[in-house]
């Protein structure tokens, strides 16, 4: 990833968290993201490439994956202008 995804992900995490919580809250984002995320994908690209014999499948499974990043994202309240207690 590149800084024009970072530098607003890194905000987005961490405004929604309190302050106190900041810092664990975006690292258990974080690690639970990549053992749910990305932990698998490989395994089930490869499944996916198997069993369908194309690589359409496994586009497929990472829009797929994308529009549950975009729905949750959706989901999260808008604290732009919330105290930064």
């Amino acid at each position: 990833m590149n800084g024009s995804t970072k530098g607003p992900q890194a905000a987005l995490i961490a405004e929604n968290f309190p302050t106190r919580l900041c810092y664990s809250g975006a690292s258990l984002g974080y690690q639970l993201t990549a053992i749910i995320a990305g932990g698998p994908a490989p395994l089930v690209s490869t499944w996916l490439l198997k069993t369908a014999g194309s690589s359409a499948a496994i586009s497929l499974y990472v829009i797929v994956l994308g529009l549950i990043s975009l729905a949750g994202t959706a989901m999260l309240k808008d604290r732009t202008e919330a105290p930064l207690e």
